[in-house]
């Protein structure tokens, strides 16, 4: 009797065995998934053929977060071979000139880079910031006026959702009831408060080209209510000009 119970604790041990060692040899990264950035495989830094036994997920996401551009959203292992990375990647959306250098910042106000000049850097400029803190690189900027950071959120959400950032030099956030922003093409636009920011910046889209084309320079183009768009020459003579259609709203 004792024997046979010998015999099958034996047995029991090499069927254990042997299936150790098969989960062990399946579970190897042999493929690393992640969604959007290429450089995100090489920030992880994970060997291939590593054991998914040796990985430390904690580790991974710290690496990959230490680049100011990513933030990990997740890290799991997809049975057998494959380790998947989930990434937010934040987009370059403004400058803040400081005393001590230039913020590259994302549309929140965290900030990617710290450049010592605006160089060649072609996006727009933020101005009018009562910045208290957050201006090194992987914090968030701070003002005194809260509401200022959320102006400048809604502003470059949409001129990057409308792919309209190229069209503006500088935002002025100096009083958040009448914002303002220069364009490239040297049009003064009157936003009012940061509301309804969507639909100022469509009118500004299908406004300023019109203007452009018609040999129009400077001026001041109203977009404030988010109704309708207007146009102020330099003279300041003449009627107001009031397109008498909305642009396209397509973002």
């Amino acid at each position: 009797m004792r024997a046979r119970i010998y015999l099958v604790l034996f047995l029991l041990l090499v069927v254990i065995a042997g299936s150790g060692y098969a989960c062990s040899e399946a579970m190897r990264v042999r493929e690393v998934e992640v969604h959007d950035p290429a450089e995100v495989v090489d920030l992880a830094s994970i060997a291939n053929e590593e054991s998914v036994f040796a990985l430390r997920f904690d580790q991974i996401k710290e690496r990959i977060n230490a680049n100011p551009y990513y933030e990990v959203e997740s890290v799991r292992y997809v049975f057998p071979d494959k380790l998947r990375i989930s990434v937010h990647e934040r987009r370059a959306s403004a400058l803040i000139s400081t005393l001590d250098g230039v913020l590259v910042v994302d549309e929140t106000g965290f900030v990617l880079e710290k450049q010592p000049t605006m160089g060649d850097l072609s996006l727009p400029v933020v101005s009018g910031l009562r910045l208290t803190e957050g201006t090194k690189v992987g914090e968030t900027v701070v003002s005194s006026q809260e509401s200022q950071i959320d102006a400048m959120h809604a502003i470059l959400t949409q001129l990057y959702e409308q792919n309209a950032s190229q069209l503006i030099s500088e935002i002025n956030l100096d009083a958040v009831s009448d914002l303002w922003m220069t364009t490239v093409s040297g049009f003064e636009v009157r936003l009012g408060n940061f509301e309804n920011m969507d639909q100022k910046i469509r009118w500004l889209r299908g406004v300023e080209p019109v203007l452009v084309s018609e040999g129009y320079q400077g001026g001041v183009i109203t977009v404030s209510t988010g109704k309708n768009a207007s146009y102020l020459p330099v003279s300041g003579e003449g009627e107001l000009i009031e397109p008498s259609t909305q642009p396209d709203t397509a973002g």
